[in-house]
């Protein structure tokens, strides 16, 4: 437990970590200042709220001239590690911590936490439900959910915090130990936040710096970034999705587990049952198993998770099928990498619609793989909006004329819906994965999925 009592804290954002994080260490009775750099912040509703527990609140601040008087500072997720009140905290010899961080120093519970550049959320729910029941809880929270500080004095000692963790809460920690980390992928995202891809690596590294030989690190061995953090780690790897015989893994038409989750190989569920669309996500049902079972679930609430779970809100969601037309919202495709793996997950034939403002990333790869299917006949037409529509038309046109032949821009999502509908063959799929940030047109991911949706039952209307 972190001692708070007379200490001076200043806690950068006032998003919900922020929010969470000022709330728990003034219930620590340390001196709380929130600072947050504009005017009208993402929880401006919750200052009187603040302010009555006695923090302070300044807004439209970015450096305290004071900086150096604080003990502590935290950092709300989306502040950069370069953002002027870390670097001068820092510069100060001021402790800089994440709400993350914050958070697990709050609590005397076991930790399942869930990294990766796509896939996190799906992880993170399947994880937390195989391992709630059988005289147990296990919360979904981090990203999804409560912020990990908030939780503080709201859940019991026995419970298990199943967190989804992100770069910018990892590259803040100190003591921060997951009895499991899980690590799904790692491809180049984050640009607006990270300098580079090495900087973005690593951040997700960090998760299993503080793990001893009775933890466990559950990782993808397909991909080559993964492997590297497992290597490096000194708890117990379980890898996924590799050769059978160890981890979880995919013989024939069976979800296998074995050492070190299990004595003896065993089935857990046969992939023909599982209800998520995509090869992603049996990725991402071997990860949640892996936690699960690390962390003593049986074998048999694991499978009966993995059968029964339908998927999260705009994530491969579908959503109707219009004369023969069937439409999937992946709104939360917000980079090339989680595109790629939607655009995958069909035979075709299809139509994308795909865009938004660009997080600094490069298109190449996605209008490799666009050109590939409007080659082998699987892909009718790309649909492109936002501000990103001219850079990721140029990156299709380098790959293919032909691709760039069928490739079209419209102005607004309920345009480049009528569009996608009037091109695509009959039966076929209307694919809305932007493979971008949604802020130039969408307050997020989530106001960008509700859009879609409405475009699309305004077609059937």
């Amino acid at each position: 437990m972190i001692e708070l009592e007379n200490k001076k804290v200043l806690v950068v954002g006032l998003g919900d970590s922020g929010f969470a994080a000022a709330k728990a260490a003034r219930g620590l009775r340390a001196a709380v200042t929130v600072i947050d750099s504009s005017g009208e912040p993402a929880r401006a509703e919750s200052i009187g709220e603040l302010e009555s527990l006695g923090v302070t609140v300044n807004l439209g601040v970015s450096v305290p001239t004071d900086i150096s008087i604080y003990d502590l500072l935290v950092a709300s997720p989306g502040v950069p590690g370069a953002a002027p009140p870390l670097k001068a905290a820092k510069g100060s010899g001021v402790e800089v911590i994440s709400e993350l961080e914050l958070g697990y120093r709050m609590l005397d519970n076991d930790f399942v936490a869930v990294t990766g550049t796509n896939g996190k959320t799906t992880t993170t729910e399947l994880a937390a439900m195989m391992l709630s029941g059988e005289g147990r809880r296990a919360i979904p929270c981090g990203n999804i959910g409560d912020p990990v500080a908030g939780l503080a004095g709201e859940v019991s000692p026995g419970d298990i915090m199943v967190a989804e963790v992100s770069s910018f809460q990892l590259a803040n920690i100190e003591k921060f130990r997951p009895r499991v980390a899980v690590i799904l992928n790692i491809a180049p995202d984050h640009y607006d936040w990270h300098a580079d891809f090495d900087e973005y690596f690593a951040a997700k590294a960090r998760i299993v710096e503080n793990q001893g030989p009775d933890d466990f690190v559950v990782f993808n061995e397909d991909d080559g970034h993964c492997r590297a953090i497992a290597l490096t780690a000194t708890s117990r790897p379980a890898g996924f999705g590799g050769a059978p015989g160890s981890g979880t893994w995919i013989e024939g038409d069976r979800i296998m587990a074995g050492q070190p989750l299990l004595e003896e190989p065993l089935e857990l569920v046969p992939v023909s049952a599982v209800r998520l669309v995509g090869g992603h996500n049996l990725h991402n049902i071997m990860a949640a198993a892996g936690a699960a079972l690390a962390m003593g679930a049986t074998p048999e609430r694991v499978g009966e998770v993995a059968s029964s779970f339908e998927g999260l809100e705009h994530r491969m969601e579908p959503v109707t099928e219009i004369d023969g037309v069937t439409f999937y919202d992946d709104s939360k495709a917000t980079n090339p990498h989680a595109s790629l793996h939607a655009l995958s997950s069909f035979e075709g034939p299809m139509v994308l619609i795909s865009g938004g403002r660009n997080k600094g990333l490069e298109f190449d790869e996605l209008a490799r793989a666009i050109s590939e299917r409007v080659a082998a006949g699987s892909l009718a037409g790309v649909v492109l909006v936002g501000e990103s529509a001219p850079e990721m038309e140029s990156a299709i046109a380098n790959e293919s004329a032909g691709a760039r032949s069928l490739t079209v821009t419209c102005a607004g999502l309920e345009d480049a819906v009528a569009k996608a509908f009037s091109i695509c063959p009959r039966p076929g799929v209307v694919l809305f994965s932007p493979a971008c940030a949604s802020f130039d047109m969408f307050d997020d991911y989530k106001h960008r999925g509700r859009a879609f949706k409405e475009a699309v039952r305004g077609l059937s209307r």
